[in-house]
């Protein structure tokens, strides 16, 4: 309750009740009493304050749709706490409101909520005012402590031994107890573990306000200094003294603790320590000694071959002396060849260089010779060609020289007649103006012909006055003549509103929301119901000639003017709108307009842009952010020149603009012809030299039309062409496309799930119900490998980086989330989406036989686990799994085999190894390390794939896996043994080798026994031939023992029982005498009955665990 009573709470209250309720008065009357964080706080709800407030301004001040009002400027500075009439201006003209004469004008038709404000500025003239202190003392809520600066001190003595804690007591000193000495054991405690209330503490010393006396006495300075010091020094001693008490009840503490605390220590550190550097120098020698005997052996080695090599060298040198020896005598013969060579061919080359010196020099002479005769031909007929050229110039000068006097004299007379015919010309106008004078000459024309001449309309009628006949002769009375000035006054008036408001209607920007909504019902209709439905975006981009001349920048002025409406700051245009000298954005500002009925309505953005010439296409991205997400193009084109590059220039500037931009969708075209000539033929001329045929066969161009705009600007006309144009531009242009998002993480666990896991299940499924083991590892890494290039493929598809959208001035405007960045569906945004998901795929594995080793499998799959991508220390857990798979198998296998056939030690083999859950272990790995964070490096933001939902549900089944699932058919129809028919196998064949090894350990000991009673009883020989045939009977039925696995019990228990009954080859029963001996020592019999009492221990578990045994054999 105090806190909900407190004063900030209620005003936090107050400021949120006023924001709520579009209060705007009372919110700006908290600001201006509040304190300076609180204003700081209220200043970020400034700007949503301000578009409320200028809304219900709008709407209180104007009466209709239609009828406006005007409001001061400076009352809307005050009102909404701008710092000046500039910041106000702005913000109206930002919501398309008119200001004149530091006047608002209010109107509902032309307000707009803009799609992009401005950031308001921190108030300098309210907030910033309350501002009289530091930051810090403001956060702080009054002036800041001083600053208390540590003293370090030392926690060791001089002795380098550890004090304990440095305390610190403050003036006030704590009783004195240095007389207490505690017990060895607390003793111990206390210096190894310090209390938890010793506090280290400093000193401060806060000045506290003198009271101020009535009556001041004047003190010497030196008595004030003398009494000071002795205070301090009072207050020094007592604290030193204070100080030194506690330093010496530490230091008696420490003294009676540290004998036992250093033996301890010694007891608890140095003798393990002595103990390792035995050890460690133990190990030393051992592996000094070790390293001795290498050395040796290298040195031993080393010895041998180098004698090795010093043979080799000797033979390398005879045999390296023999080949000198043979190419001293090669060489020899071969110089005197080549010398002998080289001589005829420098003898034959000077010859020819000599020949061939003598027929240059012929030439020369020869050429020289015919030169001189060329050149006097040449210079003849020169001479004489310029001779006769000299003659017709001079001739013609004279020509011209007698022509031009002609000229002159011709000129000199007719300036003389033109004299006299101006002076006879001027005496006749003087004439007939002296005659025109009052009073002139006697009229050759009556009164009557006179007025008729005068007022031709005049009615011939006359009134009677007192029997005198009074004919009317005035034109109108007095009021008729005042009412028809007045008429003429007003129908010029008239006109002149005529012409303003034709002017205004003429240059006033279209109202394109309403002009729009009926083109775009279509849309509504035609799609789905959905969000994207709700909201629809319409960008005109606008292409005008450069270099215009004055008429042709009329019109283009005119254009930019009809498609601009409300206005945008330069910093926003610069900054968020990348605009630039070449292109300029007009409009962007959204409107709700009627969707399928009239109650329900819509939103619709626009935006409009003007383009200058062609494009610079060197700053790519720059230039594809201002064309993206394009719904039309209106392409103006003045009037054709004589310039042979005027055609090509205009196509350029088409082509640049069509190829900045995606592709798909082709946006409509609207050729505007600027004051073309009215012609049958200027269109087809257009359609030719601009090639739209071949742009719209080419995918460019979805369609187009003319537009005929004439100079003037202000016929109606113009203004019906271009709303009609632009009708048609949005009845054209393409729906938006149909995608389909999804954070990365997101996408990836849905293509997984559904192109992967649930085939994968349902065929282990089909496995497991046939009694067939998992699926092999080989198909089942091809599946997901296909899986991965299958949605990488999706994610980075052709079709989306073909798309042109969204457009990007919306992305960037007030609270838009629906809209994807621009750079969604760039090339370098594609190919990063597709590395990081390319490298989710799995190596293949090597490949593997069912009757490979258990161990030998093992370890291939630890080799295939070092495989995959990633960090040892991230791969940790992975081969933790994996291995607990394998051991779990292993586990599972011998407990079957032993359960159900007794038989312990079975060993699995790869046909028994779980692949599907190890490659799924794998496949979570990898999974987890794919990076999804942003582009932009942000951990926080989710990366987002966008995908078509078609493309993404046509994947296509590997082959392999295909064959797959034919041989699962196939296998769980022809119903092959099942998992208990390969554990009996197994064990069938463990058990045969068991009992082998046990028959090899039985004759062993029997030889051992044997050997020993023949020695000492030689002196009875049937005895030792008894011996013998009981050995070679027990060989006998042992060896059919292998069979039967039910005689090896037999066996054991006719040992048991010593009576050892065996059938020798002549049939007759044989009884063994030899166990009924003196001579059988004891330790077999020993030895027969613990075997026998394991044998029965181990049945009585088996019957325990049948219904165990039944369940995994069920599995």
């Amino acid at each position: 309750m105090e806190v909900r009573s407190s004063e900030p709470v209620k005003f936090a209250l107050k400021a949120f009740s006023a924001v709520s309720s579009n209060n705007y008065v009372k919110f700006y009357k908290l600001l201006r009493s509040t304190t300076y964080l609180n204003a700081c706080i209220m200043h970020r709800y400034f700007m949503q304050v301000r578009n409320m407030a200028l809304d219900v301004m709008n709407k209180a001040y104007t009466v209709s749709q239609t009828r406006g009002s005007r409001f001061p400027l400076a009352k809307i500075t005050t009102t909404l706490a701008f710092d000046n009439q500039s910041q106000a201006l702005e913000f109206c003209l930002s919501h398309n409101l008119a200001v004149e004469d530091e006047m608002i004008q209010f109107s509902r038709a032309a307000f707009q909520h803009p799609d992009i404000t401005p950031s308001p500025e921190r108030s300098l003239r309210i907030i910033e005012a309350k501002n009289t202190m530091t930051i810090g003392e403001v956060v702080n809520g009054g002036p800041l402590p001083p600053d208390v600066l540590h003293k370090a001190s030392s926690s060791f003595d001089e002795n380098g031994l550890y004090k304990g804690y440095t305390v610190v007591t403050t003036e006030t000193a704590a009783p004195e107890s240095k007389d207490v000495v505690p017990e060895k054991a607390e003793l111990a405690e206390s210096i190894l573990k310090p209390a938890d209330d010793q506090i280290m503490t400093v000193p401060t010393s806060i000045p506290t306000a003198v009271p101020q006396i009535a009556t001041k006495v004047l003190y010497p300075s030196t008595e004030i200094k003398e009494a000071a010091r002795g205070l301090f020094l009072e207050v020094i001693d007592e604290m030193v003294r204070d100080l030194s008490n506690s330093f010496l009840g530490w230091l008696r503490l420490i003294q009676v603790g540290s004998v036992e605390i250093l033996h301890s220590t010694i007891e608890r550190v140095v003798l393990p320590s002595i103990r390792e550097i035995a050890q460690g120098v133990i190990d030393q020698e051992q592996h000094r000694h070790q390293e001795t005997q290498i050395a040796e052996m290298n040195r031993r080695r080393l010895e041998q071959q180098a004698r090795e090599e010093e043979r080799q060298r000797q033979i390398m040198m005879e045999r390296k002396e023999r080949l000198e020896r043979t190419v001293t005598n090669v060489m020899e013969e071969t110089v005197d060849e080549v010398v002998d060579e080289q001589s005829r061919m420098i003898s034959a080359a000077e010859i020819r260089a000599v020949e061939q010196q003598l027929k240059q020099e012929c030439i020369e002479r020869a050429t020289s010779e015919l030169h001189h005769e060329l050149i006097e031909e040449v210079l003849m007929s020169e001479c004489h060609h310029v001779a006769a050229e000299v003659i017709q110039s001079e001739t013609e000068l004279r020509d011209q020289r007698l022509a031009e006097s002609e000229r002159a004299v011709l000129m000199a007379q007719t300036a003389r007649y033109l004299q006299r015919w101006y002076r006879v010309y001027t005496k006749r106008i003087h004439l007939k103006r002296t005659l025109l004078t009052f009073p002139a000459a006697p009229p050759n024309q009556t009164a009557a012909e006179q007025l008729k001449v005068l007022w031709a309309g005049r009615t011939e009628r006359s009134e009677v006055t007192e029997g005198h006949h009074r004919r009317d002769v005035t034109l109108d009375s007095p009021f008729g003549i005042v009412t028809g000035r007045e008429s003429i006054a007003r129908s010029i008036l008239k006109v002149h509103y005529l012409k303003n408001l034709r002017q205004q209607q003429a240059w006033s920007p279209l109202d394109l929301p309403s002009m729009l909504s009926n083109s775009f019902h279509s849309h509504h209709a035609s799609g789905q119901a959905g969000k994207r439905q709700q909201h629809h975006y319409w960008k005109l981009v606008a292409s005008l000639p450069s270099g215009r001349s004055h008429d042709k920048k009329v019109l283009c002025d005119w254009l930019t003017a009809k498609l601009q409406r409300g206005r945008i700051s330069e910093g926003i245009r610069k900054k968020q709108l990348e605009d630039n000298s070449q292109v300029e954005t007009l409009s962007l500002y959204s409107s709700k307009v009627p969707h399928i009925s009239p109650s329900q309505l819509c939103t619709l953005s626009i935006c409009t842009k003007v383009m200058a010439g062609s494009l610079d296409l060197t700053h790519q991205p720059q230039t594809r952010h201002q064309l993206l997400g394009t719904s039309g193009i209106l392409f103006g084109l003045d009037q054709p020149s004589q310039d042979q590059n005027y055609w090509q220039q205009a196509k350029s500037r088409l082509d640049s603009i069509l190829q900045a931009k995606p592709t798909s969708p082709p946006p409509p075209v609207v050729i505007a012809l600027l004051d073309w000539p009215a012609t049958e033929h200027a269109q087809s001329m257009c359609v030719e030299r601009l090639g739209l045929h071949r742009l719209s066969q080419m995918g460019l161009v979805s369609s187009y039309c003319f537009m005929q705009l004439n100079g003037d600007v202000e016929d109606p006309v113009n203004n019906q062409e271009l709303g009609e144009c632009l009708e048609w531009l949005a009845s054209r242009c393409a729906q938006p496309p149909q995608l389909s998002e999804d954070s990365l993480k997101g996408y990836l666990d849905t293509g997984m799930t559904e192109f992967f896991s649930l085939p994968l299940h349902e065929d282990a499924r089909t496995r497991r119900d046939a009694g067939l083991p998992e699926q092999g590892c080989h198909h089942v890494i091809d599946l997901y490998n296909a899986t991965v290039r299958h949605l990488a493929d999706v994610a980075s598809s052709s079709t989306l980086t073909s798309l042109s959208w969204p457009p990007t001035e919306f992305t960037k405007t007030d609270n838009q989330t629906e809209l994807p960045d621009p750079d969604w569906n760039a090339s370098d945004t594609m190919q990063l989406l597709r590395d990081r998901m390319l490298s989710l795929i799995l190596p293949a594995l090597p490949l593997v036989h069912e009757d490979d080793e258990w161990q030998r499998v093992c370890d291939l799959c630890h080799g295939y686990l070092a495989t995959i991508p990633g960090s040892h220390r991230g791969k940790a857990p992975l081969f933790a799994r994996v291995q607990r798979l394998l051991e779990k198998c292993r586990r599972s296998f011998e407990d079957t085999c032993y359960l159900a056939y007794d038989a312990p030690g079975c060993e699995p083999m790869a046909g028994h190894v779980p692949w599907t859950r190890i490659i799924q272990e794998c496949i979570d790995y990898v999974m987890s390390t794919v990076q999804s964070h942003d582009l932009n490096g942000d951990e926080g933001k989710q990366m987002t794939v966008y995908y078509i939902q078609s493309e993404f549900d046509s994947f296509k089944i590997p082959q392999t896996w295909k064959e797959a699932l034919h041989t699962t058919t196939e296998d769980s129809f022809l119903q092959p043994p099942r998992f208990a028919s390969q554990v009996a196998a197994v064990v069938q064949q463990k058990q045969t080798e068991f009992m082998e090894r046990q028959l090899e350990a039985t004759m062993i000991e029997m030889k051992d026994i044997r050997k020993p009673a023949v020695s000492v009883l030689d002196r009875e020989p049937l005895y030792a031939v008894d011996a013998k045939e009981s050995a070679q009977a027990v060989k006998t039925v042992l060896s059919s023992a292998k069979e039967e696995s039910k005689m090896f019990d037999d066996l054991l228990q006719q040992w048991l029982h010593g009576t050892n009954e065996m059938t020798s080859q002549d049939g007759r029963t044989e009884t063994d005498s030899s166990s009924k001996s003196p001579a059988s020592p004891p330790r077999l019999e020993q030895s027969l009955q613990d075997l026998t009492l394991a044998m029965e221990s181990e049945r009585q578990a088996a019957r325990l665990t049948e219904l165990r045994l039944a369940s995994l054999l069920s599995l």
